[in-house]
């Protein structure tokens, strides 16, 4: 079951996070879709701001932080098991997709995306640096 990617504000807003260009994170999802993302929300905020534009349902992010590069697959603990299947399902689409990350990070809730939470998953590639 493959996932399509193919809204032009995807590749849109990826190109600009890639080149620091006026926002550092993205949050996309499948709204009344089974198999079609769209762009949800993006800004320059930082995970503080993209935390907020998490919804309950299976989401994908892409955020610029602190000189890296990370992919969040939210999959909502209050979502069904099907639709969690589907989610996980496309996640190794969705990675190839968003090529350039340095680290991929799940989550379950929202309140999960801290800035703490991403440092301790990106603090292996400071030390390789």
């Amino acid at each position: 079951m493959a996932c399509n990617l193919s809204d032009p504000k995807i590749a849109q807003a990826y190109s600009q996070i890639l080149n620091n260009d006026g926002i550092d994170w993205m949050v996309i999802g499948y709204g009344t879709t089974r198999d079609r993302l769209s762009l949800y929300a993006s800004g320059d905020g930082g995970i503080a701001e993209m935390a907020l534009k998490v919804p309950n349902e299976v989401v994908f992010c892409f955020i610029a932080f602190e000189g890296t590069r990370v992919l969040v697959t939210h999959v909502s603990e209050k979502i069904s098991g099907v639709q969690r299947a589907r989610g996980l399902a496309h996640q190794k689409e969705v990675a190839g997709f968003f090529n350039h990350h340095d680290v991929t990070v799940n989550t379950a809730k929202p309140s999960e995306l801290t800035p703490t939470m991403l440092r301790d998953k990106t603090r292996h590639l400071a030390i390789k640096k």
